[in-house]
């Protein structure tokens, strides 16, 4: 599955010494502006970017932290430069940028997840959601609803279509979760 994991420093960054780091390993690697980026490539990737963290912090003499996420966009790019603040010098998912978020009584994520979930058509939404408390197995999911599972196939293709989040990622889930917990949303 692609990751997109986006970086960023408190100082300009040296952008031939990362695309030489980052090049072999992803499919793309781009620079928003002098402080950040991203690298597209696969989720298998995510040991060896945590690895190289420590020595990109030594090399740079700067804080280096980034975020694996499921896409690039507005949500994503907040998330990024909070993880600094909280993870610095570190790789970490979106959920785990969102749990510290909210342990400290921030709850800015929460519009974000709404729009991503909330025009979710109702049976879809459901669907996602046992597919959640049946610990991600679409088979006991399936009969838990009382439906096919070519029909639970075909929702949770349409939840993943209307969301852009492939919920069969534990860490995807997680955010779905947090919603569901945070949201005050009941189903």
């Amino acid at each position: 599955m692609e990751k997109h994991y986006l970086f960023i420093s408190d100082r300009p960054l040296p952008r031939k010494a990362l695309s030489d780091a980052f090049g072999e390993v992803g499919s793309s690697l781009i620079f928003f502006d002098n402080l950040t980026g991203e690298l597209v490539g696969e989720e298998e990737l995510f040991p060896q970017l945590e690895a190289a963290i420590g020595p990109i912090h030594e090399d740079l003499g700067a804080n280096f932290s980034m975020l694996s996420a499921h896409k690039d966009d507005g949500f994503s790019r907040k998330l990024l430069h909070e993880a600094p603040t909280h993870f610095p010098n570190q790789l970490v998912h979106e959920s785990d940028a969102i749990f510290k978020e909210t342990s400290y009584g921030d709850y800015s994520s929460l519009p974000f997840l709404s729009a991503m979930f909330g025009e979710v058509k109702r049976e879809v939404m459901l669907t996602a959601v046992e597919y959640l408390r049946c610990g991600l197995n679409a088979s006991l999911a399936s009969r838990s609803l009382f439906i096919h599972r070519n029909t639970f196939n075909y929702r949770l293709d349409s939840f993943i279509a209307a969301t852009g989040l492939d919920i069969r990622d534990y860490h995807n889930a997680l955010l779905l979760e947090i919603y569901l917990q945070w949201g005050r949303t009941s189903f």
